[in-house]
């Protein structure tokens, strides 16, 4: 290939990457409020959010739930799987 095809082929590439950012922290730091705050303000890009429900009664999702769009899937994950 040459040099032209390299880069469009890098430039196709870079494009496709998935950004993913982990969001952990103990009991009561803000990660609710964060990501409350991320759902709500800023609306120019789009989420996928996978929470990690640790325990058999899900405290934060219907929290996290109430900033989604009513056409929203939302699936919940819990028992810390």
């Amino acid at each position: 290939k040459n040099s032209a095809q390299r880069e469009e082929a890098r430039r196709k590439f870079e494009a496709s990457k998935l950004p993913v950012t982990v969001l952990t922290g103990f009991l009561g730091s803000g990660k609710t409020t964060l990501l409350n705050y991320i759902l709500s303000e800023q609306k120019e890009r789009k989420y996928a959010v996978i929470e990690n429900e640790y325990g058999s009664v899900g405290v934060d999702d219907q929290l996290v739930r109430s900033k989604f769009k009513e056409d929203e899937d939302v699936v919940e994950m819990n028992n810390g799987c």
